[in-house]
């Protein structure tokens, strides 16, 4: 299947016909987005780029060679990076000798003194993200890259090459101490992932038939000052956040029947009176959930309104779908457009009131066409940062929720059920009487991750460099909040699916068909507490059970 970023899906590749499920991705540097990014990542599909992306890779990369022409200074490219960024590299025409040469062996140089970070490493789906990444963003006209290391790129993400990139050390502003890997895997100096085995990067291209790259320009500056590593956390991240909240209602509306709880507050004028985002898209799935169950009809036993984690739990998810939305948006943004220094410009805007001005005349490389090369910021993320911190947030309010939903119906007073939902064939025993005691460790531990650490960092390059943002700090610890929430969850939908199948197995009521088919499924891993049994198989296999869930099965 071929995916064309700006247009629909067709069908594509010879790989299909020997049954391979091979996917073509085309990257077009202004349409990636999150999903298609997670998607293209996964092992054995592929990427190409348009027609109009290779044109713009080549003038991105003829303009840095235009400005050194015109005694442009070019950071990292004519001269040295960081504190010694006074050092002369090249100058003039740098693809003449000896210019050439000497531009080789310093980016060279520079990717090795670069990479110092610590073990584990990372999954190879993160690292092929993160390679994608900088070739959509090379695609968009913005790296000053060549057109062979572009295609080195592609080498490796289409035949799945991946570099061991060490998943420690991130300095908090930029990922070179980790994209530095992928450099040093491309001219030879690394290891790979290839082909199911852990190889030395020479024999993965040996393979291929390619030699080592001979980096030039700014490919060593541009390989390794990104970003594309801690975008692919947080991509990740957001596929997590997306499940989860995908099969909340379902959780949700299974607690309501285990409560014998009330509807109204998710009615279509409940939310819309409120007004706030996102209301009804977290309210309508739990009603949908609970078309034909019991709680649809008049109950005496039913109280007048619920404790709020049930009866505000839709507000709570409309929430995190607002920051989960933000969030994507912030990273789409950055999958088209570029984390480099220096950026490079090849339609840029020469009508602004400035754009006459010496200095800014000066960076100018051709007037016809806007094109430029300057110092700048772009790996500055604090905007997703703080937007991944906002919605690790949320996710804790999603965790209090669930954690305070399974005590409540602990409670024989709330449920009118049994205390702790002891069945009736558990007759003597305890139920739930004590694991709820276990929430409360992963609970603190969800608050602790709602700390800020955007601020945090040490100065470097003679504290030229002294402002922090900590994107993959971020990422990593949104990826943590939803591993709890999985656990959370798990021992919610222990509790709830306890409690409806006894409404509808010992009072018999009926349950609705959205919360039906979660406790069929549920059932085939986790089975009914018919007597007391530990629980420590259910809760492992519940979470399981709950990352590999697809909503689509119980529609």
């Amino acid at each position: 299947m071929k995916h064309v970023l700006s247009t629909s899906i067709c069908a594509l590749s010879l790989a299909v016909s020997f049954g391979i499920q091979a996917e073509t991705f085309q990257l077009t540097g202004q349409d990636l987005t999150v999903d298609q990014l997670w998607e293209a990542a996964a092992k054995g599909n592929d990427v190409t780029l348009s027609r109009a992306a290779w044109k713009r890779v080549e003038d991105s990369y003829q303009t840095t060679i235009d400005a050194a022409k015109k005694g442009i200074e070019i950071y990292g490219l004519t001269t040295n990076f960081g504190d010694l960024k006074d050092q002369e590299v090249v100058k003039g025409d740098i693809e003449a000798e000896p210019n050439r040469t000497k531009s080789i062996e310093f980016n060279k140089r520079q990717l090795r003194i670069q990479a110092a970070a610590m073990e584990p490493y990372f999954e190879d789906r993160i690292v092929k993200m993160g390679m994608i990444i900088r070739l959509n963003q090379m695609a968009a006209g913005l790296t000053g890259m060549t057109t062979e290391t572009a295609k080195y790129y592609q080498t490796f993400i289409n035949n799945d090459v991946i570099p061991m990139v060490p998943g420690r050390g991130s300095p908090g502003v930029n990922d070179l101490n980790w994209a530095t890997h992928i450099g040093l895997a491309m001219i030879g100096e690394w290891d790979v992932h290839y082909k199911g085995k852990k190889v030395p990067a020479t024999k993965a291209m040996a393979d291929l038939g390619i030699k080592p790259l001979e980096p030039f320009g700014l490919d060593g500056i541009s390989i390794l000052s990104n970003s594309n590593i801690s975008m692919a956390i947080t991509v990740e991240a957001i596929q997590q956040s997306q499940h989860l909240l995908d099969i909340s209602p379902y959780i949700v509306a299974t607690s309501l029947e285990c409560l014998n709880g009330n509807v109204s507050p998710f009615l279509w004028h409940s939310i819309e009176g409120k007004g706030m985002p996102q209301g009804h898209v977290a309210a309508e799935p739990i009603l949908k959930a609970l078309e034909g169950s019991f709680l649809w009809q008049p109950n005496e036993e039913r109280y007048l309104q619920d404790p709020l984690t049930f009866r505000s739990s839709h507000w709570t998810l409309a929430a995190a779908h607002e920051e989960l939305d933000q969030l994507r948006d912030l990273v789409e943004k950055q999958l088209n457009h570029t984390s480099d220094n220096p950026m490079v410009t090849i339609e840029g805007r020469t009508d602004m009131w400035y754009s006459d001005t010496p200095v800014v005349k000066s960076l100018m490389v051709d007037p016809k066409k806007g094109s430029y090369v300057n110092s700048n910021s772009a790996f500055d993320n604090t905007q997703i940062a703080i937007q991944v911190e906002s919605l690790a947030t949320a996710m804790a309010h999603v965790i209090h929720n669930s954690g305070w939903r399974s005590l409540q119906v602990g409670m024989d007073h709330r449920t009118h059920l049994p205390k702790y939902l002891v069945a009736k064939s558990n007759k003597g025993g305890d139920g739930f009487a004590n694991i709820i005691q276990a929430i409360s460790g992963y609970y603190a531990e969800a608050a602790g991750l709602t700390n800020n650490v955007t601020l945090y960092g040490l100065p470097t390059s003679n504290i030229i460099e002294e402002t922090y943002n900590n994107v993959n700090v971020t990422a990593e610890r949104l990826k943590q909040m939803n591993d709890i929430a999985y656990e959370v969850f798990s021992y919610e939908i222990l509790h709830m699916t306890q409690g409806a199948q006894m409404r509808r197995d010992e009072q018999g009521y009926k349950l609705g068909k959205g919360t039906s088919a979660l406790l069929k499924e549920y059932r085939k891993v986790v089975p009914f507490v018919d007597k007391d049994r530990p629980f420590t198989k259910d809760v492992n296999n519940g979470v399981k059970f709950l990352k590999q869930l697809d909503v689509t099965t119980l529609l």
